[in-house]
């Protein structure tokens, strides 16, 4: 038996209980909903203007297509590991390698992205600036780090209570806004433009990365392929609603100027046209606590995801060293990658690399249902997907040209740099383990 690849899978395994489609569901929108709602907002409503619901409308539809494409690439494998174990299976352990890569870059970015977003809110919340936000980026991911190191238990525990806590503020603040609808708060609906619409829909789109989390843990579930596939589902559904209730609620409560000119804490000025001065503070310990999770749930499956990528040669062996059963080693390097992202000085950016890194991923990852779907259904929504991941991607470079080039620069320089260090890392290092070893959990601890 595996080591578990999420705080709630080893909360579960320690009373001897096996994850069901509500619990799997729990993990898969607690990776969604971390801090990301709280970041994108501003972004999506100053790329689509009253458009914006629209924006995650889109990214739910191309997350629900990635989504069946991870269910079915699962049921194939038959074991945890998702689309590492399926290129292995299928004789393609240097793509699987590659893809690892890309994966674990992504989850240093998502830690970027909530450690930056969890620094603005605190420090909005004793009015500090930008120099006091950045240690407070600095403090929450060295807290979650320490508590890590701790070991399982505290941080599931941690896990649970921080998740109920995101969804009651955005749920609460969300209904008060949906209760004073008025169409005529959207009106001009395309004012910015309909390009503003899939521009931000691409942008945006990194606040559903999150649900392939359960697709590590499956040898946990209860009727693994049933449990899979319905909680891939229900969870990307529960969150499409959630980000297009909270995005049209917001825009019901504050203009959009107001939310804009907020826009690295935009939900502040949300809760306090909700709520007042309530409101406000139910907005920064909402955002807090949903970045916390975030960091807390990213850090202890990234890690481990590090951790078994070394021991099978995918990346450099040195990140599987442990100590007291931990990985040491791991954990310090996603924390500090995350830290040093963070400190970049606009949070725009950031979620622009991170939605680039998934779409890639996910890119993969329906170019393999395409290929091996079991029914030609499953075969059409992977290149659907796959055509859906790709003109994302096309999207988000046409926006950087055309109004960030320094950004274009940031990003081909990331994608650069992967690419240069993993083919040096495979010249200089022996061909990763084959079948017998198939998949990064294969190589975990019992």
């Amino acid at each position: 038996m595996v080591e578990p690849y999420h705080p709630r899978t080893a909360h579960r395994r320690r009373r001897s209980e096996s994850l069901g489609v509500w619990d799997s569901t729990a993990m898969a929108v607690g990776g969604m909903i971390g801090g990301g709602i709280f970041s994108v907002l501003g972004v999506a409503i100053t790329l689509a203007g009253h458009l914006a619901f629209g924006c995650f409308v889109i990214g739910g539809v191309l997350a629900g297509l990635t989504a069946h494409s991870y269910a079915g690439l699962t049921a194939r494998v038959g074991r945890s590991g998702g689309p590492f174990a399926a290129l292995r299976d299928e004789g393609h352990a240097a793509l699987g390698g590659w893809l690892l890569w890309l994966l674990i870059y992504g989850y240093m970015v998502a830690m970027a992205v909530y450690s930056f977003t969890f620094g603005r809110y605190a420090a909005d919340a004793v009015g500090g600036g930008l120099w006091v936000a950045r240690g407070c980026s600095i403090a929450v991911v060295v807290g979650f780090l320490a508590l890590n190191l701790r070991g399982v238990r505290l941080s599931s525990l941690t896990e649970d209570l921080v998740v109920g806590t995101k969804l009651a503020v955005l749920g609460g603040i969300g209904v008060i806004g949906l209760a004073q609808f008025s169409a005529e708060r959207l009106q001009p609906l395309a004012r910015s433009g309909w390009g503003g619409l899939f521009l931000g829909a691409a942008t945006v789109f990194f606040a559903y990365e999150g649900f392939e989390l359960i697709t590590y843990d499956r040898d946990d579930m209860d009727d693994p392929d049933r449990t899979t596939r319905r909680a891939l589902y229900l969870s990307v559904a529960i969150v499409a609603v959630v980000y297009i209730g909270v995005t049209l609620g917001a825009q019901m409560l504050a203009s959009d100027r107001q939310i804009v000119a907020q826009r690295e804490v935009a939900f502040v000025a949300v809760g306090q046209a909700a709520l007042g001065g309530f409101g406000r503070w139910a907005a920064i310990v909402g955002a807090v606590f949903a970045t916390g999770s975030a960091i807390n749930a990213t850090l202890f499956s990234a890690a481990r995801l590090m951790r078994d990528a070394a021991a099978t040669g995918d990346v450099p062996r040195g990140l599987a060293r442990e100590r007291r059963g931990l990985p040491f080693v791991a954990l310090v390097v996603i924390s500090a990658a995350g830290v040093a992202m963070a400190m970049l000085p606009g949070i725009a950016r950031v979620i622009v690399i991170g939605s680039a890194a998934f779409l890639g991923v996910y890119t993969l990852v329906n170019w393999l249902e395409a290929r091996e779907g079991r029914r030609r259904r499953d075969r059409v929504i992977g290149w659907v997907g796959l055509v859906g991941c790709v003109g994302a991607l096309v999207c988000l470079v046409v926006q950087l040209a055309r109004d960030d080039v320094t950004g274009l620069v940031i990003l081909v320089g990331f994608a650069a740099a992967i690419l240069v260090a993993r083919v040096v890392y495979a010249r200089r290092s022996p061909p990763p383990a084959a079948n017998g070893e198939s998949s990064p959990q294969s190589a975990s601890r019992t």
